[in-house]
């Protein structure tokens, strides 16, 4: 999703050790990722239901198909 470098992850680690302090961090950085990977769950959730409500397969399917046509039209020509 974020493309964050090492030199990126560094700098946030060094800032938070100075500013939150040692102790606390690890704390932090739990609680962090646990809100990160409940959001997370509920977008790709909604992304599902979305998705099954438009009928997203069918209309890949479709769209493959049509694809596929094409390339066998022009491959007969």
């Amino acid at each position: 999703m974020f493309q964050i470098g090492f030199l990126e992850i560094l700098i946030i680690f060094i800032l938070g050790i100075i500013i939150i302090g040692p102790k606390r961090l690890p704390e932090l950085i739990k609680k962090i990722l646990k809100t990160y990977k409940r959001v997370e769950a509920k977008l790709i959730n909604f992304k599902k239901d979305i998705e099954n409500d438009i009928g997203a397969d069918e209309i890949k399917k479709d769209v493959f198909n049509e694809i596929k046509m094409e390339e066998l039209e022009k491959n007969k020509k």
